[in-house]
Parts: structure tokens; C-alpha cells; sequence
């Protein structure tokens, strides 16, 4: 018992001698944990999720269930890649941080970099995901988040809306391949059945009669579209053709034409030439003016364009029924001995090009479908301005370091 009772009393003795030593390192390192804790700037996050919403028509092209994945998973996949971009960090650069938090001759990409770190993504679930970005101003975080989101969606709209675009002017210009060669196919049969046109049979003979009518008004329809192919490659010219030679003569011929609000344009053109000879240049009725009219002309454009796809399957129709027409032509006695050639091609450009339609059809409707594709994208979480920082966490900054003091001392 008495070795037990001299090592505890050493070690009291030890304790009392030298517990200054064991005190204030701890004390002198949490109180400068505090200082330097309490220096350290705020720091705000704020933070948004977005919800792509599976549409029950995404791509008419193809079955209900993989288009829903494609086009879920497609936006989900190039959600880091568009987030972390160099064209969102400038966007987001100029917006919120060039002008206060970087000299003029900062690297650009070190900043860049900078923004990127501040950024925090996260996946929830199979299609929705969340934006976080820390910064010293509370208000800027929130700017900084709604804008990350917004840019997001309209890059994702713009992609998906150009590639929507461009297959529809793919399967168009197909149908007008196709078309040129089945109406070729099918004048070559109608010019057989022509040539025996005085040993048909009565009823054949009124039978070719109605084709001729509808070959007449499919004729006119043509003639009719073409024109307002026509202006609307001319009104495509403006607003930058506004002022000049071509462009008043281009305004002239729209005047005469007739095409949707022709009269609403001849008055205003009226009304910009009285101006134009009054005032020159940059004068504000001149420039007011200027804005009606082109006002008027995007109208017009819309007009026509809406025209044309609303005449479309007026066209179908009639080529629906010259179709039906020879066909019946082809099963009278003497059209059975038309060139085999000659019916074989009819037969496949035919069936060709009413496959095109079909694929055009969809394409179209996926291309509308398209632009409200922003109903799409749901903000569950608006971002919102942080009132209490986020960091740094004070109270534990400075309980480590006094562990480790005291962890040390011992």
C-alpha cells in the first residue's frame, strides 16, 4: 500500500506544480480560435430544386416508355455539364461578381474556377435535382441560384427546341423529295392511261375527267402556297431591310399581294413613307413608326407560316384523292396492261412518301410539344435570401481547436 500512496502523492505534486502548463496553451489557443473564428466573414447559401416533369408526349417517334426516359435522362445527364460550364460561370460572372470582386486584369479562368467551387449540385431521385451556391452577400446567393436555374432550363429548351427545328426541316425536305418523285411516277401512269383514253370504258373516262379537276386543283393550291413561300422568304429580309432601296420595293410588292392584314400594311407603309419624307435618321416618330411596321411585318410572317401549316392537309387530301382515282383507273381491263416499271414505281414512292407524311406529322407535333416544354421544369424550392450564414460554423471551429490544445498539453 505505501508504494501506491507515494505514486499518487507524486503525481498530485506534479500536477500542482505544473498545471499552469496544462492551462494556458488551451486557454491562449480557444481564445485564439475564438478571434480568429469571430474575424472569419459570413458566409450565405441559398439553394433551388427543380422537378422534370415526365410529359405523356415526349417523342412521337417512338414508344410512350422510352421516350420518357430519353428525354428525362437526357436533361439529367447534361444538367453538370451545362451547371458548370464556361458560358454559365461568365453569364454568371457578369451578372452578379465582375465588377466588385475582381480587378480588371484578373485571369479570367482562375475567377471562373473561383464561382465554380461556390457551386453545389445535388441529384434527388430519378429526375429532379438541386443548386446550392455560398457567397459573402446573402442577396447575391440568391441571385446567383435563380439565375443558374433559369439559364439551365432555357439552354436545356434551346437545345431540345433546335434539334426539335432541324428534324422537322429534315423529314420536310424528305417529303418534298419524295413527293417530286411519286407525282412523277404517278404523271407517268395517268399519261398511259391517257394514251388509251378513247378505248376506256364510259365510266373510266368520267373517272379520269375528276382527276383532271383535281390535278387542276391541287395545280392552283401550288401555285397558291409557292406565293406565300415566297413572301415569307421576302419578310424574313426585315426588320434589317427597313430604310433601304430593296426593302421599300420588297414592302411595295407585299402591299399588292394577297397575303393576311394586306390593307393593315398598305396603311401603315402610307403612313412610313409620309414620315420618312418629313424627318431623317434617328427621329423619334421616325423610329416609332418604324416599330409598327415591323410589328406588323412579324404579324404577317406569323400569319402565313400558320397559313401554310394549316393548308397542308388540304394538299393530303387532294393527293388522297387523285390517288384514289387512279388507282381505280389501274384496276379498268386496259390499265392492268400498263408497263410493269411504270406501276412498280408508282407503287413504292407512293407508299414512301405516305410513310414521310407520317414521320413529318410527328415530327411536327413533337416540335409543338417542344415549345411548352418549359410547363416541364417545376422550381419545387424557390431560392430564397439566406438570413442566417451558413458558415462558418463558430462554436465548432473553436471547440476542435481547444481539443486538440488540450490533446496536445496532456
Amino acid at each position: 500500500m505505501k508504494p501506491a500512496q507515494i505514486a499518487i502523492r507524486d503525481i498530485l505534486s506534479i500536477y500542482r506544480r505544473r498545471k499552469k502548463y496544462l492551462f494556458i496553451p488551451a486557454v491562449i489557443v480557444t481564445a485564439l480560435s475564438a478571434a480568429g473564428a469571430m474575424i472569419m466573414s459570413n458566409k450565405y447559401e441559398s439553394s433551388t430544386t427543380i422537378l422534370v416533369q415526365r410529359d405523356e408526349i415526349l417523342n412521337p417517334l417512338i414508344s410512350y416508355q422510352m421516350a420518357v426516359a430519353m428525354a428525362s435522362e437526357d436533361r439529367l445527364r447534361t444538367f453538370i455539364e451545362i451547371l458548370y460550364s464556361h458560358t454559365m460561370m461568365q453569364k454568371l460572372r457578369d451578372s452578379l461578381y465582375r465588377s466588385d470582386e475582381e480587378s480588371a486584369d484578373a485571369d479570367e479562368q482562375t475567377v471562373l474556377e473561383a464561382l465554380r467551387k461556390r457551386i453545389t449540385t445535388e441529384r434527388r431521385g430519378s429526375d429532379s435535382f438541386r443548386i446550392s451556391f455560398v457567397s459573402s452577400d446573402a442577396t447575391k446567393a440568391q441571385a446567383a441560384v435563380a439565375l443558374l436555374a433559369d439559364q439551365f432550363i432555357q439552354t436545356i429548351l434551346t437545345v431540345e427546341g433546335q434539334r426539335n427545328e432541324a428534324t422537322v426541316k429534315f423529314f420536310q425536305d424528305k417529303l418534298d423529295e419524295l413527293r417530286a418523285k411519286f407525282e412523277t411516277s404517278q404523271q407517268r401512269v395517268v399519261a398511259a392511261v391517257q394514251s388509251r383514253i378513247n378505248i376506256l370504258p364510259q365510266d373510266s373516262r368520267e373517272l379520269y375527267t375528276q382527276l383532271e379537276t383535281v390535278q387542276k386543283q391541287i395545280s392552283d393550291f401550288d401555285a397558291r402556297m409557292n406565293v406565300y413561300k415566297e413572301k415569307l422568304e421576302d419578310l424574313k429580309l426585315f426588320p434589317a431591310a427597313l430604310g433601304t432601296a430593296n426593302g421599300t420595293q420588297t414592302l411595295y410588292e407585299l402591299q399588292r399581294s394577297n397575303i393576311p392584314f394586306a390593307d393593315e400594311l398598305k396603311t401603315q407603309l402610307s403612313k412610313y413613307d409620309d414620315i420618312t419624307r418629313k424627318y431623317k435618321g434617328k427621329y423619334p416618330e421616325v423610329l416609332r413608326t418604324e416599330e409598327q411596321l415591323s410589328d406588323l411585318l412579324e404579324r404577317i410572317q406569323k400569319a402565313i407560316e400558320t397559313e401554310i401549316h394549316k393548308q397542308e392537309p388540304t394538299r393530303w387530301d387532294l393527293e388522297k384523292k387523285r390517288a384514289g382515282l387512279v388507282e381505280e383507273l389501274k384496276q379498268t381491263f386496259i390499265s392492268q396492261k400498263l408497263d410493269q416499271d411504270v406501276e412498280s414505281d408508282y407503287g413504292i414512292y407512293k407508299k414512301l412518301y405516305d410513310e414521310m407524311k407520317v414521320k413529318l406529322e410527328q415530327a411536327i407535333t413533337a416540335r409543338d410539344l417542344g415549345r411548352n416544354a418549359s410547363n416541364q421544369f417545376i422550381i419545387i424550392d424557390p431560392p430564397l435570401v439566406p438570413s442566417v450564414p451558413t458558415q462558418p460554423n463558430r462554436p465548432m471551429l473553436i471547440l476542435a481547436d481547444s481539443r486538440w490544445a488540450c490533446s496536445s498539453g496532456s
